[in-house]
This record gives structure tokens, C-alpha cells and sequence, in this order.
């Protein structure tokens, strides 16, 4: 750990680049980290009509969860969730005192991320919309390292990261 602060690693990327696969692979490889997707912080309905994918709850329980990681003796704590621009980032890193928060972009070509969506077999009406949604990320480019998983295996994706994460 660099200091007192608490590594954590945020793998941030369009729907279908590999957030999920590629952070469970390296939580795998580094047995001392937690892992938490996101996703699952911000499972309430109705969302609020000022924040429809939930930022707001998912960055509260986040922040909510991270003095137990280290409680619990947890080395690092890797995220995957989608943040969509330099704001959603702040929102979150602000919410999370202590920690040394490294924010990886996973990028892939388009035809990649399509393909990938419609080979998860649901939601592939959303493809399009991931194109639109990384290239709107390519131009608000916040993150701290980027990582172009395509053609790559998780596996491979998570060697990138690692060596790149400067923890």
C-alpha cells in the first residue's frame, strides 16, 4: 500500500469492453483484493428521474463499503463500473477518502464491442449505443491509464492492467 492510502483500481469502459471479466481476473490473481462491480451497488427502482443509473446510491454504497475492506485486512480493492465522463469520476474519487484510486480505461474497436454484445445474447439493442457512449469517452479521455483489450483474453487484459497500475 503507497503510504496509508488504499490502492483501488477502477476498470471504467462502455457496456461489453471487459470491466467485469477483466476486474474478477485480476481479483483472482491478487488474492489480497476485493472486488465489487458497481452494477450491484445501484440495484434500486425506480432510479431518481436526476440520476437514472443511480451514481448518486452506487458512490454512497461504495464509500459505505470500503472501511471494511480494509478492516477485514484487504490489500486493494479492484472496482468495475461504467463512469461515463470526468464528473461521474470526481463524484465517486470525492466520495472515497483515504483511498489512491487509479482510474483504468478499457478501450476496444467498435466492431469488437459490437460483436462482444451480441455474442452476450442479451441486451444487443444496446450495441450501437456502446460505440456512441466509448467514442463519447475517447474525447473526455479522464482516466489514468488505458488499456485496448481488443483481440486480448481476460487473461491478457489483466496482465496489461496489472503492469500498468502503479500501486
Amino acid at each position: 500500500m503507497a503510504g496509508d492510502r488504499f490502492p483501488v483500481l477502477w476498470l471504467c469502459g462502455p457496456s461489453g469492453v471487459g470491466k467485469s471479466t477483466v476486474g474478477w481476473e485480476i481479483h483472482t490473481q491478487l488474492p489480497g483484493t476485493g472486488y465489487v462491480d458497481t452494477d450491484q451497488l445501484g440495484l434500486c427502482s425506480p432510479a431518481p428521474a436526476e440520476d437514472p443509473a443511480n451514481h448518486r446510491i452506487k458512490a454512497a454504497n461504495l464509500a459505505a463499503m470500503l472501511p471494511a475492506y480494509r478492516t477485514v485486512g484487504r490489500e486493494g480493492l479492484i472496482v468495475s463500473g461504467i463512469l461515463e465522463n470526468a464528473a461521474i469520476a470526481r463524484r465517486y474519487t470525492s466520495a472515497l477518502p483515504g483511498a489512491a484510486v487509479t482510474l483504468c480505461r478499457l478501450r476496444v474497436r467498435a466492431t469488437e464491442l459490437r460483436d462482444r454484445i451480441h455474442r452476450r445474447g442479451w441486451l444487443t439493442e444496446l450495441a450501437e449505443a456502446a460505440v456512441r457512449e466509448a467514442a463519447a469517452m475517447d474525447r473526455d479521455d479522464f482516466a489514468d491509464l488505458c488499456v485496448d483489450t481488443t483481440g486480448l483474453s481476460a487473461v491478457a487484459v489483466a496482465r496489461l492492467v496489472l503492469e500498468r497500475w502503479p500501486r
